[in-house]
């Protein structure tokens, strides 16, 4: 116990001296790509249609055991033969491998690993189609579920219609970059009023209603607004301005109404393209997808727009297919009376003509979110103000589901166009199957040659490739840790420390020459510009087949940047192999300024590296990078406290309060008080050693929270780990 002291005490007092943090190498253990033996695979044609469908009884749980001759599916109205059909949990290994295969080869039924890689939640606002009360309850929501329900492997991202977001509409579980992301998007009320009869309110359904019944003697809402307009015109005198001044009314009430169509159906399409370009652009994401589509409601379709419209909502409902996407719809106005107030943007009318179109105006602005939902295998929230217990239900239901798949059995089928779908459970008309409505099949073309047509890329292209793509680069097995904290000279101080598995580079025919490893990293602030970058090359020794080293080579770069909200993307390409790697990590570096009670980053695995040369009594730092442990080991970690309040004794009263969970679920506490004797007064260090021991073997979260008890405040850092 007095040496593991002794080990913290020096680390702490290297970090404050702004010491290297990481060295050249570290013998955590690289983990090698594993390959599927070509006997578990059953071939089929690649022209594989394959969708995820869930089902429940009428409690709206989920139904186990059911087989692939008990499931009727029909294209088109058509049957069809089902080539294969296997219950999925989300966040597996299985769940991966099936998604990366479809329409691709498709392994037989494997039993799941239990390996929990985490959910894939999207909450797309809709800016378009919001109001200012309906923005504030979208916040509370989504505010909840990062405070209480989102785990440290979940990948979450905010989207809107109008794409404020910008560079932070990524997946992340960073939370204070959720929150900045959250942050962002705002509204701006577009309620629809008429030219030239005194600024009246017209709705969408209002606009459609007179669109679509221009005969004013049989349209009583155009009535109401012919009579408003003549309200505006002044006393008609005789009979013949009289009729002079109503035709032109009508024409005006019809020329709004086109207007209001018109301005409302670029307003929808707009968002129909955003969620369609969001709903593609998730495809190579692995696993099955949750968008939360949170909107007050449109017209799904009606007017100069209608049929574009429709299509467009064929194309999401395809994209979603493809992407293994499903929509949840809420409507964020929640539970309305119907009745006609100043909430429905319609005229008032002292004889109730306007009354009908009151009561239909909420259930048609429905529409479109009924259709997104249903068409893609979700469900529509309407008419309910418990948003977060939806969110909860939904991510809890759609925990398991099977994956299905056919292939089309005739060359019209492969044709361009969309095909209705219809899944059910035969002799079980109690169960409910959701599944997507349909897709567009389309014809594959035969690309030409990449070679004769394509320059041979040069190894800066492929690193810059990696670095502009969203989704990692994994023939090369490469790893990222982040690490921030404040030094007593400089300020904030980054560490971006960038571990390549030594096994998988190529030390030439006879395995005895160096690898030339070429690596590139930038850092992006909150806007997406450039806050640093940095480049270098390694030369790398072969393994020691003696030793049976297999270690990691760490490269790490250290940048002293302002307060803010990062992001860190670092490739490396081995020269000789061309195999890539790449990675990327949010951070948020804290403004001290603020005064608030404020922490580093939770420094994991560190080791104090003893150096034989150096004279003086320093040492340098080693942290894990994989954060990858055996259950012999002990974890030490580390953490500063910055903007201690202190009594009026000057003493300070801070307790670390640390929890381990694993999928959510606390399995290990710990809480202690910090000591008042550090050295640096605006520094405060903490550091403790958890045994790994009781843990079974997989993914943790590491989570320590300081409580100030003199300001009454407290802090919260995590991290991942994982025991082997």
């Amino acid at each position: 116990m007095q040496f593991i002291n002794r080990t913290i005490s020096r680390l702490l007092m290297a970090v404050l001296l702004a010491a290297i943090i990481a060295g050249a190498l570290n013998s955590t253990s690289a983990q090698q790509p594993t390959k599927t033996p070509d006997e578990d695979v059953v071939r089929v044609n690649t022209d594989l249609v394959q969708t995820a469908i869930t089902v429940v009884d009428k409690q709206g749980k989920f139904v186990e055991g059911l087989s692939r001759e008990q499931f009727e599916l029909l294209i088109d109205g058509k049957p069809r033969s089902i080539s294969f059909l296997e219950r999925v949990t989300s966040g597996t290994e299985r769940e991966v491998e099936l998604s990366q295969r479809r329409q691709s080869p498709i392994s037989t039924p494997a039993p799941a690993t239990g390996t929990v890689r985490g959910r894939t939640v999207i909450f797309f606002i809709d800016d378009v189609h919001l109001s200012l009360s309906s923005l504030n309850s979208t916040r509370q929501m989504i505010t909840h579920f990062l405070d209480t329900e989102m785990t440290a492997k979940d990948s979450v991202a905010i989207a809107s219609a109008r794409g404020q977001i910008g560079f932070l509409q990524q997946f992340t579980n960073n939370k204070e970059v959720l929150q900045a992301a959250l942050a962002r998007v705002h509204v701006q009320p577009s309620e629809q009023r008429t030219f030239g009869m005194g600024n009246v309110p017209m709705s969408e359904l209002t606009a459609l209603t007179i669109e679509s019944k221009p005969d004013t003697k049989q349209n009583s809402v155009m009535q109401v607004y012919v009579e408003e307009c003549l309200k505006t015109s002044g006393p008609s005198g005789d009979r013949r301005t009289a009729i002079t001044l109503r035709e032109s009314c009508e024409r005006l009430v019809k020329s709004n109404a086109r207007n209001v169509l018109m301005q409302t159906g670029h307003a929808t399409d707009g968002t129909y393209q955003s969620l369609e370009s969001l709903m593609r652009s998730s495809a190579r994401l692995p696993g099955r997808k949750i968008v939360f589509f949170v909107s007050d409601g449109f017209l799904s379709q009606g007017g100069p727009f209608g049929n574009n419209l429709s299509n467009k909502l064929k194309q999401i409902t395809d994209a979603a297919q493809r992407a293994s996407v499903v929509i949840y719809s809420i409507d964020a106005r929640g539970l309305v009376s119907g009745t006609l107030d100043a909430t429905n943007n319609l005229l008032p009318d002292a004889n109730g003509r306007m009354a009908a179109l009151a009561s239909t105006e909420i259930f048609a602005t429905q529409d479109a979110l009924n259709a997104l939902a249903e068409d893609s295998g979700g469900r529509a929230l309407r008419n309910q103000n418990y948003f977060d217990r939806w969110v909860d239900k939904v991510l809890d239901e759609t925990s398991n589901y099977y994956v299905l798949a056919w292939r089309p059995s005739t060359e019209e089928e492969k044709e361009s166009k969309f095909r209705n779908v219809k899944i059910t459970i035969s002799g079980r008309p109690e169960l409910t199957v959701r599944a997507p409505r349909g897709y567009v099949e389309t014809v594959q073309s035969e690309t030409p040659n990449a070679s004769s047509t394509e320059k041979p890329k040069t190894s800066a292209s492929h690193l810059n490739d990696a670095l502009a793509d969203y989704l990692p680069s994994k023939s090369l097995q490469a790893v990222l840790s982040v690490t921030h904290l404040d030094t007593p000279k400089n300020g904030p101080l980054l560490t971006s420390s960038f571990q390549i598995a030594a096994g998988g580079l190529d030390y030439g025919n006879d395995d005895n020459q160096p690898a030339t490893v070429n690596l590139a990293g930038v850092i992006l602030n909150d806007k997406g510009k450039i806050a640093s970058s940095f480049q270098t090359q390694l030369n790398v020794k072969p393994l020691s087949s003696a030793t049976g080293d297999s270690s990691g080579i760490i490269y790490s770069h250290r940048d002293l940047l302002a307060p803010g909200i990062y992001q860190v993307r670092v490739a490396a390409r081995d020269e000789r192999n061309g195999r890539v790697g790449s990675a990327m990590q949010w951070v948020v570096i804290p403004d001290l300024s603020s005064g608030r009670l404020t922490l580093s980053s939770v420094l994991i695995g560190g080791q104090v590296v003893e150096n034989a040369k150096n004279t003086e009594d320093t040492a340098q730092v080693q942290l894990s990078v994989d954060h990858h442990f055996s259950r012999s080991d002990h974890l030490g970690y580390w953490i500063f406290v910055y903007n201690a309040k202190r009594a009026a004794s000057g003493a300070t009263d801070l307790v670390a309060e640390t929890q381990v969970l694993q999928d959510g679920k606390v399995v290990l506490t710990d809480s202690r008080k910090l000591n008042n004797d550090s050295p640096d007064r605006d520094r405060i260090p903490y550091g403790a050693n958890l045994s790994l021991k009781s843990l079974r073997p997989g993914s943790y979260e590491l989570r320590v929270k300081i409580v100030d008890a003199v300001a009454g405040t407290n802090a919260t850092q995590s991290s991942s780990f994982v025991v082997q």
